[in-house]
């Protein structure tokens, strides 16, 4: 970890790291001026701390399979934004999916925006970056597969719910590819409001994936629409 000197004994001392500030050990904290902060960071304003890791080892294609049957695996179609990317994988984790992958020509998922707009999601769910989807889906035969599409599919709520399952994000202006279309079981969509449809198009495909993979995982743990089989509410007193 590089620090910023202010910060440096502090961070050392919070961390447990014997010595003084600088000294190698588990984890190693080092401490810098404003120079070479600059020089370390891709920011304009450099963070107080920087750390380097190690990528993700990236695991057998064929454990996909297994991972596919305790949850949605989530595809991303040729998402460029890396923003976009980074926060679908975010909500990827915090809905409980099972692995992430990426079309090649996606935004890199190791990049640096892509890893902020993750906010450490990047080691948080097993990824395979520059996948093509038949290789994919070679691994999860007889898989439902979903397509999210702006207009015209059923809408999200109502879509039925299989497994093992995939669930293909494309970017917010071309939408999904003609291949991804060709191998969607369902195509699902989050339908606007009348209100908010006549001045939004459309949501962009990191949000748009975070409402589904809410949906989906909402449905899973069983919660119900229905106001006569929800619980009731606990009695006062």
């Amino acid at each position: 970890m590089f620090v910023r000197q202010e910060r440096a004994q502090e961070l050392a001392d919070e961390l447990g790291v014997a010595g003084a500030a600088g000294a190698v050990s588990a984890p190693a904290v080092f401490p810098v001026d404003d120079r070479v902060a600059h020089r370390l960071s891709t920011l304009e304003t450099p963070p107080e701390a920087l750390a380097v890791f190690a990528l993700p080892e990236r695991p057998p294609l064929a454990s996909l399979r297994d991972r596919a049957a305790a949850g949605l695996v989530v595809y991303a179609d040729g998402i460029a934004d890396p923003g976009n990317l980074g926060t679908l994988l975010r909500a990827a984790v915090a809905f409980g999916a099972a692995a992430l992958a990426a079309a090649p020509g996606s935004a890199d998922l190791y990049g640096p925006k892509t890893v902020r707009a993750g906010m450490g999601a990047v080691f948080g769910v097993p990824i395979w970056p520059e996948l093509p989807l038949r290789e994919l889906l070679e691994q999860l035969p007889g898989a439902e597969v979903y397509g999210l599409a702006a207009h015209g599919g059923t809408p999200i709520a109502e879509a039925v719910r299989r497994r093992p399952a995939v669930l293909l994000v494309g970017a917010e202006r071309p939408g999904l590819s003609a291949e991804a279309l060709a191998c969607v079981t369902q195509l699902v969509t989050i339908p606007l409001t009348p209100a908010g449809s006549g001045a939004v198009e459309s949501l962009n495909a990191g949000v748009a994936g975070a409402i589904a993979l809410y949906e989906f995982s909402r449905r899973s743990a069983g919660v119900s629409d229905d106001p006569a089989r929800r619980s009731p509410a606990p009695e006062e007193g």
